[in-house]
């Protein structure tokens, strides 16, 4: 029996549409996951300097530095994909008047490093040479560190909290991994084998053993509340907060009173 002609015209369309978008996924995906904005200069404010550090790579990776009154912990962010650095002044003087020292990193392929190629490993060497450089010319030992991450940086801080380089870990809006988010956004590809920067922090969670919170809008649309409350269960010592009215990209601007009140209950100054 020979097939309708609409109906091999149906497949046909439907496989090269198919094929177009596991090419696009595997060819886009950096430009995806990386989404930074136009580079704009970073404003120093005062009291704050910016930090330059070399990395093995042979580049420098870049943060604002607001020292902590004495005694006090030191809250590292790391930002999400669509942010930069030059961004970040508003927080940091947030956490600083709240009484933490504060190091605003910035990523390979974003702001004053927009050079540099992007991928989880460049991230995680800009972000590991901060943090030796903070330990090491600027004293500020590990146990003194709160490495925190909003979006995509949370797969970073939580790396670095595996590399035992914080004593407490903050992810705000977390994902599981990036292999599960992109087969959330296309779940017609198999999009778990696609993925180049896996930032698998629900792999990695059981093995990080120091204090962690979770923070999340429990209406954020982009990356699902499911996927906190899964890191929750993984984590072996997490504590979890909704943030209410909140989505994903309003986290600071709608909840930073909620955000950082968390922050003093978990890790005071």
């Amino acid at each position: 029996m020979r097939r309708a002609p609409w109906l091999l015209r149906v497949a046909r369309t439907v496989g090269v549409a198919w094929l177009a978008s596991f090419v696009a996924l595997f060819a886009l995906q950096r430009r995806i996951v990386f989404s930074a904005p136009s580079p704009v200069p970073v404003v120093v404010p005062r009291g704050a300097t910016l930090l330059s550090v070399a990395t093995p790579a042979g580049w420098n990776a870049t943060a604002l530095r607001w020292p902590a009154p004495p005694g006090a912990a030191t809250n590292v962010h790391f930002h999400g994909n669509g942010e930069q650095l030059a961004w970040q002044v508003d927080l940091g003087e947030a956490l600083h008047a709240a009484g933490y020292g504060v190091v605003a990193a910035e990523y390979p392929g974003y702001g004053t490093m927009s050079a540099i190629a992007p991928t989880e490993r460049s991230l995680d060497e800009a972000a590991e040479a901060l943090l030796r450089h903070l330990e090491g010319p600027l004293h500020v030992p590990p146990e003194r560190v709160i490495l925190q991450g909003f979006s995509l940086g949370t797969g970073v801080a939580s790396a670095m909290a595996r590399r035992g380089l914080g004593g407490r870990l903050v992810l705000i809006a977390p994902y599981t991994s990036m292999r599960d988010m992109g087969a959330l956004r296309a779940p017609w590809l198999p999009a778990r084998w696609m993925i180049r920067d896996p930032f698998d922090t629900a792999s990695r969670a059981p093995l990080i053993h120091v204090p962690t919170l979770l923070m999340h809008g429990d209406e954020d649309d982009v990356v699902p509340t499911s996927m906190s409350a899964v890191l929750a269960r993984r984590f072996p010592d997490a504590r979890r907060v909704l943030l209410r009215g909140t989505h994903h990209n309003d986290v600071f601007a709608r909840s930073m009173i909620e955000v950082v009140e968390a922050l003093r209950g978990f890790a005071p100054p």
